[in-house]
């Protein structure tokens, strides 16, 4: 069936009404008999009234045509979904600079959060990469980032020691574009004209991002907080703001096409400003987990109760990456947190540990992507209930001592990581093993000391790298 727009029904509705104005000025006045009351001159007048109707709706149908040719244009600068990509239009001489208020107070309402506008200004990547980084170190003060690379090198999964903190703030002023700064109480977004082939910034995903950060941050982040959290407890709460954002913003670009260029670069081609950051790849799987499995936990809260359940998530936020990867154990009503790992001593050899930590679900994933399939990583990260990494300092060697200690589910899930571990240690190691068993396996290799082996009735999964071998055999009575 033929369908017609609202502008061409009006017209047509508007040309029949002309005609019969003007039958009804041809015809004869009626007599009395056909219309009780009725005077020519009655008639006259009436026709008189059509006839400026008429034309008034004339007036309004050139005006519509008008704004219809307008909206035709614009149409065809937006990428509309399942279409193909078009190059936007050229933007005019007299453009008017991005209105980054009214398109915060729109995200705003689409979020469907109650609060005042924030005071949003356009600045350069290199001011957003800075507040980043300043807010950035109020989350691990002091020397607590390049600890925690220390640690990593410690155990082999970074070649050296970095000062991660810098790097991330790189990374998230162009993966994001735009940081909320709580001194100012100002939302910088960046307005740097991209090179050709390269993206543009996000300015949705920073307003929205910013916009969670001003309403929530404070709450997932409490500056007062004595307690400082696990790796695995900062990545499971960054993955809830960072996965609101890009839902927030996927959500709002359906509704509000954004024109994107099919010659900008996609994410994984070298020259993309993401892959420009000189990241260590451990660090850089880590650093992107808030932003991919993110968004993924954010599409199930929002499926399980709309922007409510989502709102509500801030007020009790995941507890762990293994939540965050599978949304149903954080809507569980009984959620459990992970497993405590108890040590007999973390005191060894009268020194104490510079980095006690929990990695997670997600690190331990990463750590064994090294050397694994995909899917076999999966497998042996699956079952993983609690961990904690101590690392301690060995002056004289070129790499500290690390201890990592894993607790799993069942005794299924632990052999399947002793078994996804000792690939990893085998590959990256390349030599003989001195002892090799279901349960145990030792390496010497490239001035180090390994061991991997399984405790806890069969549940637990002990990996040491030492310098020494006397530091080594103090470590396995952890």
């Amino acid at each position: 069936m033929l369908k017609l727009s609202p502008a061409s029904l009006l017209l047509l509705l508007i040309l029949g009404g002309s005609g019969i104005g003007w039958w009804i000025y041809q015809q004869p006045a009626p007599p009395p008999a056909m219309k009780e009351g009725a005077e020519p001159e009655d008639l006259r007048k009436q026709v008189t009234l059509l006839e400026g109707q008429v034309e008034y709706l004339q007036g309004q149908v050139g005006a519509l045509q008008q704004e219809n040719a307008q909206l035709l244009q614009k149409l065809g600068t937006l990428g509309m979904k399942g279409a193909a990509k078009m190059d936007p239009a050229p933007p005019l001489a007299n453009d008017e600079p991005p209105d980054f208020v009214g398109m915060g107070l729109e995200m705003m309402k689409f979020r469907k959060l109650k609060a005042l506008p924030i005071p949003t200004t356009g600045t350069s990547t290199a001011e957003v990469e800075r507040v980043i980084l300043q807010w950035l170190r109020k989350q691990q003060p002091a020397d607590e980032a390049p600890r925690f690379a220390l640690a990593l090198t410690a155990l082999g999964w970074i070649e050296k020691p970095v000062d991660p903190l810098p790097l991330r703030a790189a990374l998230l002023a162009r993966q994001i574009g735009g940081w909320y700064d709580p001194v100012s109480g100002t939302l910088l977004v960046s307005d740097d004209k991209p090179a050709p082939g390269l993206p543009a910034p996000d300015r949705p995903l920073a307003i929205a991002f910013g916009q969670l950060l001003r309403e929530y941050g404070h709450t997932l982040f409490p500056e007062e907080s004595k307690q400082p959290m696990t790796t695995d407890e900062r990545i499971a709460r960054e993955a809830l703001i960072a996965g609101d954002a890009g839902l927030t913003r996927f959500l709002f670009g359906i509704q509000n096409p954004i024109p994107q260029s099919p010659n900008d670069l996609p994410a994984d081609d070298p020259d993309h400003p993401l892959n420009q950051v000189p990241m260590p790849a451990y660090l850089r799987e880590l650093a992107m987990f808030p932003f991919s499995r993110g968004f993924e936990f954010s599409q199930a809260l929002h499926s399980a109760g709309d922007y409510a359940q989502m709102n509500n998530a801030y007020s009790r936020p995941p507890t762990s990456c293994a939540e965050v990867i599978d949304p149903e154990r954080f809507l569980d009503a009984t959620r459990l947190p992970p497993a405590p790992v108890t040590l007999s001593s973390t005191e060894i050899e009268k020194t104490q540990p510079y980095w006690d930590d929990r990695l997670g679900r997600f690190a331990t994933f990463v750590a064994l992507r090294a050397y694994n399939s995909d899917e076999e990583a999966g497998k042996a990260a699956r079952g993983w209930k609690g961990d904690r990494l101590l690392a301690y300092a060995a002056p004289d060697a070129a790499r500290d001592h690390a201890a990592w200690q894993t607790l799993w589910l069942t005794g299924a899930d632990a052999v399947a990581f002793f078994k996804g571990m000792r690939s990893c240690l085998t590959q990256r190691y390349d030599t003989k093993l001195s002892v090799d068993t279901p349960d145990r396996i030792a390496l010497e290799a490239q001035g180090r000391q390994v061991r991997l082996i399984m405790n806890r009735d069969g549940l637990g999964v002990l990996l040491i790298d030492a310098a020494t071998p006397a530091f080594a055999e103090s470590l396995t009575r952890l």
